[in-house]
């Protein structure tokens, strides 16, 4: 793209509020469920332990990001053989309808089990329509930004899902603080997921308007298409290597990143003992933190390369995270918000190179598919189990530093990862 030329800069300027908004939507609307995790433990896993209702929800959280993977495999390659605007069309779509299904669906006191099985069935579709949404929306900035302002570029749709995941944290949060336990276990619980609707039309209706990447473009020109892009993205042993490492790579920001929203909401009322506004301060602080560390590391991969950031990063994370959830669980106010700053900064200085770094690594004809395989893969099996994972683990061991145990095993994985990709930065995407 010809960065003096007004016009594309205008034209990308609507590429990145398309794709970006998009994933505001889908990260509010999957995190939603999260929040309300208690809340829907009591609405449809009703149990005398409160801990197995809590698991019951937790597991079905975990459920979407299993679902994810399955995305991936289906959503790449329609990315990479249709196109990369119709596939962000057609994710929106069904991840917003499946959200506004979870809003009118009956209580288990209603319809007994049918509820949760009902339940069960549209957290997958969250899952499965998510699988795709993240690829194609990354693929989709990174075949139209300009080479110089790439990193910044792509990492804005970390940026979007972080602000979809304050969203999903303060509209539920909200209505948490301000009806009665009763309220929220009747209808309140209904809302976050009842606003789908006009935010998916709004995204949908903006994605419309797009026009298809020109690399994409080039490529059905030429023919290049290929018919069957999962066995090109899985054949041969480079190709088994490309994906392991960057699955590795995901692996540390789907941990870091899900274990502060997916499992510090629970973490702040059954361990802190937090209660009221206190119960998602933490989650909140940990949020906005990371919308700064992502924006700022993003800018610093143009210049200093996405190697350098990942491992620096990773290395924040691996050493300050036990230090941080001693903070973190001091019982005092001022370390607690210090802990929490210090996990966000890693997390989100991590999490926002990921895109970048992978999205690169894979040619044209591939390049949903290849981060959609890895990406997903990643998110499901190292971040979609973390809130249930350290619940269970915290209930058996006593202990509330757990998280900090999970971060640093996982660090050690990301970070020989990050070290042997090549360097992407200021250079021209792989074609063909």
């Amino acid at each position: 793209m010809a960065e003096a030329d007004p016009a594309r800069v205008r034209a990308f300027r609507r590429t990145v509020v398309g794709a970006v908004i998009g994933s505001v939507v889908e990260f509010y609307e999957f995190t939603a469920y999260g929040v309300l995790a208690t809340t829907m433990a009591v609405v449809f896993f009703p149990a005398t332990d409160p801990t197995v209702a809590l698991l019951s929800s937790l597991a079905v959280f975990a459920l979407a990001f299993f679902a994810r993977p399955l995305g991936g495999f289906v959503w790449g390659p329609v990315g990479d053989r249709i196109g990369r605007k119709r596939t962000l069309a057609l994710t929106i779509l069904l991840m917003s309808a499946s959200t506004l299904l979870i809003g009118v669906l009956p209580s288990y006191a209603a319809i007994g089990v049918a509820a949760p099985i009902l339940l069960i069935f549209l957290r997958f579709l969250q899952g499965f329509s998510c699988g795709g949404e993240v690829s194609g929306a990354v693929s989709f900035i990174a075949e139209q930004a300009p080479v110089s302002r790439r990193g910044f570029s792509v990492a804005l749709i970390t940026v979007g899902a972080t602000l979809g995941t304050l969203l999903g944290t303060i509209v539920p949060g909200t209505l948490l603080l301000t009806l009665s336990t009763e309220a929220m276990t009747t209808w309140g619980w209904r809302i976050p997921f009842l606003l789908a609707l006009p935010l998916g039309v709004v995204a949908i209706y903006i994605r419309l308007k797009l026009e298809e990447t020109p690399y994409f473009l080039e490529l059905k020109r030429r023919s290049e298409t290929r018919r069957n892009p999962i066995a090109a993205a899985l054949s041969g042993r480079r190709q088994w290597r490309l994906l392991g490492r960057c699955l590795l790579i995901t692996s540390l920001g789907a941990a870091s990143f899900f274990m502060l929203v997916g499992y510090l909401p629970s973490f702040a009322v059954r361990t802190l003992g937090l209660e009221g506004t206190a119960a998602f301060l933490p989650v909140v602080v940990a949020i906005v933190t990371m919308l700064g560390a992502e924006l700022l590391a993003a800018r610093w991969s143009d210049s200093l390369g996405r190697r350098r950031v990942l491992v620096g990063s990773g290395l924040w994370l691996l050493l300050l995270s036990w230090p941080a959830f001693l903070l973190i669980t001091s019982g005092s106010f001022g370390p607690m918000v210090v802990g929490l700053v210090i996990m966000g900064v890693g997390a989100g200085a991590f999490t926002a190179l990921i895109n970048p770094a992978v999205i690169e690594l894979f040619s044209t004809s591939v390049r949903v598919t290849g981060h959609g395989i890895a990406y997903n893969v990643g998110i499901a099996v190292f971040g979609g189990s973390a809130p249930y994972l350290l619940t269970w683990f915290g209930d058996l061991t006593g202990s509330a530093v757990v998280g900090a145990f999970y971060i640093m095993a996982v660090s050690l994985l990301a970070i020989p990862a990050a070290l042997s990709i090549p360097e992407m930065a200021g250079k021209p995407l792989k074609t063909g």
